[in-house]
């Protein structure tokens, strides 16, 4: 390993006794450890067992997930402009690489979609077809 290289490690325990251990060696980025977290969050086994209140952990994520279901039900939008209307409904700010994470999160749930166009990254709603017989 590199002078420079960082080396993270993160381990805990749930209720059950399993250890969960996570170890980053070089050079790490917040976003990437975010998403290790996000991850986790959505893992069952942390949901079953380790004592943690999902709905607690989800409330941002939740938020802004409403955020754009509401503000951008038809066409297309990017990162930054995600960013200004949940600064704007939530009053608070909020870092741009937390709404790139939740978009992504979003797109790899199947409820966004995500192409790239001369503006960057622009995002759009996927329509859930409602067949009624």
């Amino acid at each position: 390993m590199h002078a420079n290289s960082k080396k993270i490690k993160i381990e805990f325990q749930d209720s059950s006794g399993k250890k969960i251990k996570i170890e980053f060696n070089g050079n790490t980025t917040g976003q990437e450890v975010q998403r290790i977290y996000d991850f986790l969050c959505d893992s069952p086994v942390l949901q079953n067992d380790s004592g943690l209140d999902v709905e607690e952990r989800d409330t941002k994520f939740q938020k802004f997930s409403d955020i754009i279901i509401k503000h951008f039900p038809i066409g297309e939008f990017t990162s930054s402009d995600a960013l200004l209307i949940a600064q704007e409904v939530l009053g608070e700010q909020i870092k741009h690489a937390l709404i790139s994470t939740y978009l992504m999160r979003l797109v790899d749930r199947g409820q966004l979609n995500r192409k790239w166009s001369s503006a960057g990254w622009v995002y759009s709603l996927i329509k859930k077809t409602i067949i009624q017989q």
